[in-house]
């Protein structure tokens, strides 16, 4: 039986042409869900992947949309710190070489009455696109003359670095301080175009003289603020006090009266009082001429019209007569000058 059925099995397939079909198509609708059910978790995985990369280039392209519309502002930028970085290399030597330089620091240290003892320049530095040049300097002056030519040096648009920096006072020269320094100064490797931005630039107010010396023994009397800036054919002496053994001169400037001894400091040329008589006050004065410094001797004589002299103790009111201006009454209290 078996035998027999097989055989009409096999007959029947063999005489039916949609088995014949069917069975190869069945067998590969088989294979190929098998074959699914294997790759399906790796393409699950590729389709998420691209998912991600599709967002990745969605963002991506909303940051350079932005930044495409930023370009303008960002180009402006660029040429705003172009111009900048253009303005400070040409402010490095600000148009002049090291000669120029050395031409007004001798100028300047000139018209404030300095004398310079040492002027060295080392050999310059290569830095990637400018040279530093280093130098030193020493020079003599007083106080107010130096602090006033570094104000107005090293207060220029040009660049200068100052290294080391010592001020003492001149012992081979009373009175006076010797300052020394090293200083930097810079200089671009190619010539740069002088900046529009200059025009912008506000201008520097003149410097003030200096008022004290921490350097002087006279730097907080009175008569050293009062009188040590105010030129000597300026004062006039109307009279002498006598205070015990000593005796002070009576200078009259600018509608005040002021009191001096000896040691005191009077006029623009470091005057120094030496003597005070009954109708002359001795001034000695130092000037910078010729390249060397010179004393003289400066006499301030009681004018015409003065009535007498008077003396008096500390507390004691006093007054020193004029022909032409009548009296003058002086506050006491206290010397004028300290």
């Amino acid at each position: 039986m078996n035998l027999l059925q097989r055989g009409a099995w096999q007959a029947l397939i063999e005489r039916s042409r949609f088995f014949r079909l069917a069975l190869p198509l069945a067998t590969g609708l088989i294979v190929f869900g098998v074959g699914c059910l294997i790759r399906l978790p790796q393409w699950l995985q590729l389709q998420e992947a691209a998912l991600a990369r599709q967002a990745w280039l969605s963002e991506d392209h909303e940051i350079k949309a932005a930044e495409v519309l930023a370009l303008p502002q960002m180009r402006e930028a660029f040429e705003g710190a172009q111009q900048q970085l253009q303005d400070a290399r040409w402010r490095l030597a600000a148009g002049a070489d090291m000669s120029d330089l050395l031409d007004q620091l001798a100028a300047s240290g000139h018209a404030h009455g300095l004398h310079f003892e040492a002027l060295d320049v080392l050999d310059e530095l290569k830095q990637p696109s400018y040279r530093q040049v280093p130098f030193d300097v020493q020079v003599v002056g007083h106080y107010p003359g130096l602090r006033m030519w570094l104000d107005d040096w090293l207060g220029q648009i040009r660049l200068l670095r100052i290294e080391t920096f010592s001020l003492r006072l001149a012992d081979d020269k009373p009175g006076l301080l010797r300052l020394g320094m090293r200083a930097h100064a810079y200089q671009a490797d190619m010539s740069v175009p002088q900046p529009s931005s200059l025009a912008d630039s506000p201008a520097r107010g003149a410097a003030l003289p200096m008022a004290v010396d921490p350097f002087s023994a006279w730097a907080m009397r009175s008569a050293q603020a009062g009188l040590a800036g105010v030129p000597l054919a300026q004062l006039e002496m109307v009279g002498s006090l006598q205070r015990g053994q000593q005796r002070e001169a009576l200078l009259w400037s600018a509608g005040r009266l002021y009191r001096v001894r000896p040691g005191d400091r009077l006029g623009r040329d470091g005057g120094k009082v030496l003597r005070v008589g009954e109708r002359q006050l001795e001034v000695q004065e130092r000037l910078f001429v010729g390249g060397a410094w010179h004393e003289r001797t400066v006499m301030l004589t009681l004018r015409m019209g003065v009535k007498r002299e008077a003396t008096a103790g500390d507390e004691m009111a006093f007054e020193v007569f004029d022909s032409d201006a009548g009296s003058k009454p002086v506050v006491h209290g206290g010397a004028l000058s300290g």
